[in-house]
């Protein structure tokens, strides 16, 4: 049977004396900026217009179980990559078709940066580091550069990725990952997407201010996530990675 992930974090989460969750504002947003929403179907206002029908006279918002369930549609329900690694782009010559392909494919999706700003970007290195024959030459200092870009600016979804990342550090996958002659890429299975968006929850208390930390303590706090048992058995999928250092 698949995995319902809402009722799974719905079962991680400590609940308040009336058997309901309670959640600020700076929370809902921590949410949608650390990959738990859609965010490209579903603008952060959006997301917040969601909560409109649970807020509370003191500011927060108060969700039963099935009023939580229903967030499910705003769930980020893709694929969960190890993160893009802008040092192992591969160097050399790019043309601008062929640098566009891993802006698009790679370090889109992985900026938080709204367009003219990331534009402005993209263009400031191409300027820097195009060559007399109008292509552009991608080496360290370039790939640098990325790597900054993306560690200053990292969109949700990456966020999400990092997460998954860690996951497998702790298990000691990360390391047999990164050694791997192959360059093999790994993907988060049913099971550990539903671990990755309920420690999701766990995000809280160490993100927002003292005040507001303190008053979700009160209420409501997650429990640490750990992977519900795995019903469909499947197993970690593994697939090359581009020899661009694409996502995935």
């Amino acid at each position: 049977m698949p995995i319902h992930v809402m009722e799974f974090i719905w079962q991680s989460v400590d609940k308040g004396e009336d058997g309901s969750v309670h959640y600020p504002q700076a929370f809902v947003d921590l949410l949608w900026d650390n990959g738990f929403v859609d965010t490209k179907k579903f603008p952060k206002e959006t997301w917040r217009q969601a909560f409109a029908p649970f807020k509370q006279s003191d500011d927060h918002f108060k969700l039963t179980r099935d009023e939580f369930l229903s967030l499910d549609k705003f769930r980020y329900s893709g694929d969960i990559h190890i993160p893009f690694d802008a040092m192992r782009i591969n160097e050399g010559k790019y043309t601008d078709e062929g640098f566009g392909q891993l802006l698009n494919d790679s370090i889109i999706p992985s900026c938080a940066l709204d367009t003219p700003t990331l534009n402005k970007f993209v263009e400031d290195l191409k300027k820097e580091f195009r060559q007399p024959d109008d292509l552009i030459l991608i080496k360290t200092a370039a790939k640098q550069k990325i790597k900054k870009l993306l560690e200053e600016n990292p969109s949700p979804l990456r966020r999400l990725e990092l997460m998954f990342d860690e996951m497998l550090k702790k298990k000691g996958i990360a390391k047999e990952v990164e050694e791997n002659t192959q360059k093999i890429s790994t993907t988060a299975t049913p099971d550990q997407i539903a671990a990755l968006q309920a420690s999701t929850f766990n995000l809280g208390p160490a993100s927002l201010s003292e005040s507001q930390s303190a008053r979700l303590k009160q209420m409501t706090q997650a429990k640490t996530a750990e992977a519900p048992p795995q019903e469909s058995g499947e197993p970690l999928k593994k697939i090359k990675r581009s020899k661009k250092g694409m996502r995935g």
